[in-house]
């Protein structure tokens, strides 16, 4: 008998190799699957792992009942959103904690026993309260969730009410949303719920039918792209409910790839190129056609793609601007008379899970066996001077280094942490050095995408030492972020006074302070933001306790200023902010000017210890 408990571990096994990212950054189990329900979530929202650490960080002791606080500040009315993970069962009296929770922390006049986390975010929002907002709460769980606390099929709110904030004298819209393990693998968006018959016209020697272990009938067949992309035109989420790849949203359906070989004019290629779908069907059958003795009608009756959602997704949108008419799909269907029945269910989960079993393809993958790649992970290997383990297939550390012995090598006995980067991150830290912060903060696809960027950044006569540099800028900033997570103007300042009650989360300034740091050096050797010469970049990387975290600790304050005052000029918010280009290029080049004109200063006066002009390694091209 299948129990609830043994389905839940079903789906939990599904979702391994994506908690196994989390499991790298040094999170427990019940963290890791907090982390990964809460990014799916917020998958519109296109967070980092980072910022999903950050959103996180309130969960501990005294949190409320709140594991997660996020501001959707593009939703109108702004949204404020609180999810709540359990490892364990799930029950209403966790929407009530929430919500208490909540009110504690909006409401100056009842008792707060927060954690520090906690009440910051809440003061930062407080401080700058939208005229209008709305609340959503949801409850996590890695559980199948009991009865009477099930998700909506449709992904509607579990709960809709109104509650009352006194001190603020308004009443704010709650939604209370049910995610389970179930239905965070499945993620059914579902219109309906019934069964999809469907039939594709195909060539007669365009298929084969074979019988496995003379029980199941499968039919392997070339199906017209526009076939395909009618059908999900018509059906849309329908089509994908035994998928356990459709959570991961609509941003991972918009294939470059596959784009890019279908507007071709050859595109009758993509048969060759693409990997084709994996379905399965209550009964499937080929009919003659009397009229049409070329052709056969293979008929389907409850028809669902359990691999293949992002071909099918991405042949529907281009088909309305690019002729598919020579374009054919491979589709393997396995017939399933007892669909709707457990044992069929588990069966149709078990072909959904093995044809699923690898990693989500992503950008970088692509670029795993590039030959430069692999020269820069043996050069790291050596040691930039210490020996780093450069992850270009992802996957590689978890299991070929296992043991604690393997990762000896690349431990830091400073910080007892691992020296360990992968391509992705490399990739973000160097296009953001190169003067790029907010692309490579929230594009960083392109990288991997387009050849010019892949090849402005991963440039084939670069040296590990001067992809090294970014990276540790990196990591200095990330630890700045951390030490001070909420902003305030100093008493010192001379707009306090007018901003005094303004607090802005750092977490947005990591890839702005990599693109800071490296045009103030780049300016110093009087040359646009690039990266410096190999021999430049290992004494940077020799010498970084002289002059990294004091250059850093510069950015750090002039860009969290900036940041501050517009957003609290502007009413955008800091995220926002972060993300315009002009903003942006223009605060990096009042930082760089002002850095720069300490420094010549300094050098002017004569050098001194501590000096920011005494602590860089290498002579300046500025007098």
């Amino acid at each position: 008998m299948t129990t609830r408990r043994n389905r839940s571990e079903e789906f939990r096994s599904r979702i391994e190799p994506f908690l196994e990212e989390w499991e790298e950054r040094g999170l427990a189990p019940w963290q890791q699957f907090r982390n990964w329900s809460v990014q799916q979530i917020l998958w519109d929202a296109g967070l980092s792992m980072d910022e999903v650490e950050d959103i996180t960080e309130v969960d501990g002791q005294r949190d409320e009942g709140i594991d997660a606080w996020h501001v959707d500040e593009q939703a109108s009315p702004c949204r404020l959103i609180l999810i709540q993970s359990k490892d364990t069962g799930i029950a209403r009296e966790d929407f009530s904690k929430m919500k208490d929770g909540l009110l504690n922390l909006l409401d100056y006049e009842r008792p707060r026993n927060a954690n520090r986390s906690l009440l910051e975010k809440a003061s930062m929002f407080r401080h700058a309260l939208p005229e209008e907002f709305e609340v959503d709460l949801y409850l996590t769980s890695s559980m199948i969730a009991q009865q009477h606390l099930t998700p909506d099929p449709t992904g509607d709110p579990w709960n809709t009410e109104e509650m009352l904030i006194p001190r603020m004298g308004r009443r704010i819209s709650v939604r209370s949303f049910v995610r389970d393990i179930k239905f965070l693998v499945e993620n059914v968006q579902v219109i309906h719920e019934n069964p999809i018959n469907t039939s594709f016209y195909v060539e007669r020697g365009a298929y084969f039918e074979y019988m496995v272990g003379g029980h199941t009938r499968t039919i392997t067949a070339a199906i017209e792209a526009e076939e395909l992309a009618y059908i999900f035109q018509q059906q849309k989420q329908n089509l994908f409910r035994r998928n356990p790849r459709y959570y991961l949203g609509i941003t991972g359906l918009r294939n470059l790839e596959i784009k890019r070989t279908l507007e071709e004019v050859d595109n009758e290629q993509f048969y060759v190129y693409n990997n084709g779908l994996t379905c399965v069907a209550k009964t499937v059958r080929v009919d003659r056609i009397e009229d049409d003795p070329d052709r056969v009608q293979i008929n389907v009756e409850d028809f669902q793609i359990v691999n293949g959602c992002q071909t099918t997704a991405t042949l529907a949108e281009v088909a309305p601007r690019i002729n598919l008419d020579k374009v054919r799909v491979l589709a393997k269907i396995i017939e399933e008379p007892h669909a709707g029945g457990e044992e069929s269910d588990a069966t149709s989960d078990k072909i959904a899970t093995s044809s699923n079993s690898q990693n989500p393809m992503k950008a970088e993958d692509s670029k795993a066996n590039d030959p430069r790649q692999k020269a820069w992970h043996n050069e790291f290997l050596r040691g930039v001077p210490a020996p780093w383990f450069y992850e270009i297939k992802r996957g590689t550390w978890v299991t070929a280094y296992k043991s604690a012995s393997d990762r000896r090598p690349f431990r830091d006995n400073d910080t007892s942490k691992y020296r360990k980067m992968t391509m992705k991150d490399l990739g973000q830290e160097c296009w953001a050095f190169l003067g790029y912060p907010a692309e490579a903060k929230d594009k960083a696809r392109l990288i991997f995408d387009h050849r010019s960027t892949y090849d402005l950044v991963f440039s084939q006569t670069l040296t590990a030492s001067q992809l090294l540099l970014p990276h540790i800028i990196y990591e200095a900033a990330d630890a700045r972020t951390k030490m001070e997570r909420t902003y305030v103007l100093p008493t010192s300042d001379a707009d306090y006074e007018q901003f005094s009650e303004v607090r802005i989360g750092t977490e947005h300034l990591r890839h702005p302070i990599v693109a800071a740091v490296g045009r103030v050096l780049c300016g110093l050797k009087g040359c646009s933001p690039a990266y410096l010469s190999p021999s430049e970049s290992a004494r940077l990387i020799e010498r970084k306790s002289q002059w990294l975290d004091l250059l850093v600790d510069r950015a750090f304050s002039a860009l969290a200023r900036r940041l501050l005052l517009e957003s609290a000029r502007s009413g955008i918010g800091p995220r926002s902010v972060v993300r315009s280009n002009n903003w942006m290029n223009d605060t990096l080049h009042y930082l760089a000017e002002r850095i720069t004109d300490q420094v010549i200063i300094e050098r002017n006066n004569g050098t001194r210890t501590g000096s920011l002009a005494e602590a860089l390694p290498f002579t300046t091209s500025l007098a």
